[in-house]
């Protein structure tokens, strides 16, 4: 299938980076504290916008070097489906983690303002923990390229890059060697390789769904439920 020329491609993230701001601006409207916990006293409006901006700069990167994509049109809906399925299986997975290992009571946002701050901060997370470490390790490693062959180049990026979002997790916690810390980490570790594969395999877009499609499952519909029924 044709893939989508760049310019549709650049209008498509800009939509993204557009919601992102939208929605940001809208969880102010139910608490300016909902940022707090994870982007301490910087202001949200300007994370996003920074974001975007050096989000785009990696991207078109990737897409120069080594043939990423933000968009690929229709073909996109594969991405997705493929998205889907993952990130319910995943969703499943760690209900059923919760029900043994119990997390804590305040972990997430409650609706409505969840509606909008997890589609705002998933965009900043897919720029932070993939698409940047990503573009700034392959630039790294590129003089590897003509040795080991561009696709293990990726595929070695992909794995060492995996390893942030679950780490920072870890250490945000402040107690790093649980049974409980143990767990999350492998959790998010396959969570942000597969969404990485789906980046390679597909696009952009399809990747960001991912997570979305997770956020739902995890913090939206079970995050409601939990409260009853752990707590």
């Amino acid at each position: 299938m044709k893939i989508l020329d760049r310019k549709r491609q650049y209008a498509a993230y800009f939509v993204l980076s557009l919601l992102a701001v939208s929605f940001t601006l809208a969880v102010f409207y139910f608490s300016e504290t909902n940022f707090g916990k994870i982007l301490g006293e910087f202001n949200p409006v300007v994370v996003i916008c920074v974001s975007s901006v050096v989000g785009f700069i990696a991207l078109w990167a990737l897409q120069r070097n080594y043939g990423f994509v933000i968009f690929k049109g229709w073909e996109t809906l594969r991405g997705c489906g493929v998205s889907v399925v993952f990130a319910t299986v995943l969703g499943v997975i760690i209900v059923i983690a919760d029900l043994i290992l119990k997390y804590p009571q305040n972990i997430n946002i409650q609706p409505p303002a969840a509606f909008f701050f997890y589609p705002a901060i998933g965009f900043v997370a897919e720029i932070a923990f993939h698409v940047v470490p990503l573009t700034l390790l392959l630039f790294v490693l590129k003089p590897l390229s003509d040795r080991l062959g561009q696709k293990r180049i990726v595929w070695l990026c992909i794995l060492l890059v995996s390893s942030i979002e679950p780490t920072y997790h870890v250490l945000f916690t402040g107690y790093y060697f649980t049974w409980m810390n143990v767990y999350t980490w492998i959790h998010i570790f396959v969570i942000s390789l597969l969404q990485l594969y789906v980046f390679w395999k597909y696009d952009f877009v399809s990747m960001y769904l991912f997570r979305i499609f997770y956020y739902i499952y995890w913090h939206i519909v079970w995050g409601v439920i939990r409260l009853d029924v752990l707590f």
